[in-house]
């Protein structure tokens, strides 16, 4: 048992409150980092290594007499030798004595430095790009809405600038992707120092940048996205391939109380971007909105041609992130994601595609080709279960459920061990032939999840008449759980409900301990997020034990 403890950087210690003596473990000193026992023999002194939080929970230890705080789970900062600090779990139980109040405490510390940073790693990645350190695209996007809603209400001025590395592609072809890297690397601090500290910017494409600036006056616009592009005119970045000189062009969009949506704003700036590229390099322009029907109609004809090119050329590929058991945090599965590789190399996020594919029809073949993929991968890995999405359109027009039948219905040695997620809203728009396809999938051995689900408001009804096994709640009402009581009450309410209708609960979009805990005592059976794993295209799959997977997975 010791062996074991040591292996796991952990230590097993004996704390009696009367004299506030500790009794260590033999390997206290190697696991902590101190000279000797005599400087952690009582909780006074052991406490002098923490940091103010840390020592708050260990106060709360010895003089919480509740009896409803006997066991407890912690984390705190702990500051040993050379002044290096780790971080520690401490888990365990208090006595007490017969009027309730605490005696002694008994418990286990383990060293979890290396699991705290990948937890600060993932929350870091939730929001920033990693190549960059600027914000990534949801994030930029996120603040885009925020700054087009205060322009409205303020009736104020703003600007969304999409910044681009000119013929980056041609740096790919002569010096390699690592190399081209670098410059998206290097190009990114210059335009951040070129703009004030309240401007906000992101990457959001492989070479590609967002750039947010409130009370940026139409007059001011381009005057100031020519400034940006000047900043890196005479940039030489100094790669591992040898000095290679930059520049960018910009397209941008006003901001007013007349604004569109996100959607609309960066198709704009977008299209502003595809004019000034047709002038050459080092650009500039802005978005008229009397050519708006040409810009979309424009945007939807590239964005079919990249989605058909990438089908033909087998770049669609999938990322798959894990879904795991809230009380265990064994894994039970794997959402499968779709991804579009761009001939540049570049990985497309579904949002920036899938959308489009769905107004153009094109979403039709991703679903297949989705199917297909995860296929193969259930077929090459033995005992995995994945989830996957699919469209309303597929799940509802008859000619697309009859061909993604019939496939599954061909490989049906896999079909047990997936899980088609339909979305709520597209369920709803035509509840019986949603009806009939799950049905169906059920009867070739399917589990059926309703996905994103609250942000259409389904009856439990209509969950009744569509006889899936899992319902996975909207990632809307899971960020920032833990500040938001509207979205903490219907959260419990949305379980207690799925409860007695029978049905398995799953929370996306979970960052965090604060939130996994709040919704494993809400009595959430799954959780899937950030703070557990993001999506990756190549990982070594890992199952949970049959035990603790879904009852209803058999």
């Amino acid at each position: 048992m010791r062996i074991a403890l040591s292996a796991d950087h952990a230590i097993v210690y004996d704390w009696s409150l009367a004299d506030d003596a500790i009794v260590w473990d033999d390997q206290v000193l190697s696991v902590l980092n101190v000279e000797s026992q005599d400087r952690i023999s009582s909780g006074a002194k052991f406490k002098a290594f923490l940091n103010s939080d840390g020592i708050a929970l260990r106060d709360n230890l010895e003089g919480n007499p509740s009896t409803d705080f006997i066991s407890f789970h912690i984390e705190y900062k702990f500051r040993g030798g050379s002044d290096e600090t780790c971080w520690l779990e401490d888990i365990g139980r208090r006595l007490l004595d017969e009027d309730g109040n605490p005696v002694r405490v008994i418990g286990i510390l383990r060293v979890i430095t290396d699991r705290k940073a990948r937890e600060e790693h993932f929350s870091y990645l939730a929001s920033y790009d990693e190549l960059t350190g600027h914000l990534n695209r949801a994030r930029l996007l996120e603040r885009l809405g925020h700054t087009i809603q205060l322009v409205a209400a303020q009736r104020g001025c703003g600007t969304y600038m999409v910044a681009a590395i000119d013929d980056l592609a041609g740096i790919n072809a002569d010096y390699g992707f690592d190399v081209a890297d670098e410059v998206i690397a290097g190009i990114g601090e210059p335009v951040r120092n070129a703009l004030n500290a309240a401007d906000q910017i992101g990457r959001t494409a492989g070479n590609k940048f967002g750039i947010i600036v409130a009370d940026c006056t139409k007059q001011g616009m381009l005057p100031l996205a020519q400034s940006l592009v000047d900043a890196v005119h005479d940039l030489v970045i100094e790669t591992t391939g040898g000095p290679i000189p930059v520049s960018i062009s910009i397209g941008c969009v006003e901001l007013t109380e007349n604004t569109g949506d996100s959607q609309e704003v960066i198709t704009g700036a977008e299209d502003a971007l595809d004019k000034a590229k047709r002038l050459g390099r080092g650009r500039v322009e802005a978005f008229s909105r009397s050519h708006e029907i040409e810009s979309i109609r424009r945007s939807n004809a590239i964005i079919a041609d990249r989605i058909v090119s990438a089908l033909n050329g087998r770049r669609i590929c999938l990322a798959h992130q894990p879904i795991v058991c809230a009380r265990t945090h064994a894994i039970r599965g794997y959402e499968s994601l779709i991804r579009m590789i761009d001939e540049d190399g570049e990985i497309v996020q579904a949002g920036s595609f899938v959308p489009q594919a769905e107004q153009l029809g094109l979403i039709r073949l991703l679903d297949r080709r989705v199917l297909e993929l995860v296929t193969d991968v259930l077929r090459e890995n033995p005992g995995v279960h994945l989830s996957l999405n699919v469209s309303g359109i597929t799940a509802t027009e008859t000619l697309c459920v009859e061909g993604y039948l019939a496939y599954i219905e061909s490989n049906r040695e896999f079909a047990s061990r997936m899980t088609i997620e339909l979305t709520e809203t597209s369920a709803i728009r035509d509840m019986a032939e949603s009806v009939r396809f799950v049905s169906r999938l059920r009867e070739l051995g399917c589990r059926v999840a309703i996905d994103d689900f609250g942000a259409g408001y389904t009856s439990f009804r209509n969950l009744q008449d569509l006889v899936v096994d899992c319902v996975k709640i909207d990632g809307s009402f899971i960020r920032g759980l833990a500040d938001n009581e509207d979205n903490q009450l219907f959260v419990r309410t949305l379980v207690d409900l799925a409860r007695n209708f029978g049905l398995e609960t799953v929370a996306e979009y979970v960052n965090s301990r604060q939130e996994a805990d709040m919704l494993r005592d809400y009595g959430v059976d799954y959780l899937q997020g950030f703070y557990f794993g993001e999506p990756l295209f190549e990982l070594e799959f890992q199952m949970a034990p049959t035990e603790v997977l879904s009852k209803k997975m058999a």
